[in-house]
């Protein structure tokens, strides 16, 4: 263990991260359909119970609390896969679940440096991002055909009715 103490905004990543949190969430939860929102809160929630629950004491050792609210954050997922089948719903449970067995990584082989821990954590919190950013896109160009769709469909009706006699 190291005597230094570990700041929550301290490198670029954390900051890249913490930035990325807020306009990819928001995004979502500004412009994204009901799965977006629903995953972008509880990527948001998940954001500000880490720090909270991490082991400032023993940085260098397993964070067992992150590991239950990373965990909770891939049932979220799964569950919205689940319901929804999205495609890029697909991607965000992967990139949880390789943040989760990078905890794993660590409960197995304590010896992993912490730098490459959070490293790999860091990792796959960009690839959730991209992910749900993905999700959003998708959500959008989705609504626009159905609005595409339900147009046609009334042009065509309204060609073929007849007038009343």
């Amino acid at each position: 263990m190291s005597d230094t103490p570990v700041l929550f905004l301290a490198t670029a990543a954390q900051i890249g991260g913490v930035i990325l949190n807020v306009v990819v969430c928001g995004a979502a939860i500004w412009k994204g359909e009901r799965t977006e929102k629903i995953a972008a809160t509880s990527i948001v929630i998940a954001s500000i119970l880490s720090p909270l629950v991490q082991s400032w004491d023993d940085w260098s050792s397993p964070q067992w609390n992150i590991l239950i609210v990373d965990a909770a954050n891939l049932a979220v997922f799964l569950w919205l896969l689940a319901r929804t089948h999205r495609i890029w719903l697909l991607f965000a449970c992967a990139f949880q679940l390789l943040a989760v067995l990078s905890h794993m990584g660590m409960l197995i082989d304590p010896g992993i440096m912490a730098r490459s821990y959070f490293a790999a954590l860091y990792l796959m919190f960009y690839g959730l991002m991209a992910a749900l950013a993905c999700g959003i896109f998708e959500g959008r160009s989705r609504e626009r055909r159905a609005r595409v769709a339900s147009a046609e469909s009334n042009i065509i009706a309204s060609r073929y009715d007849l007038p009343d006699a």
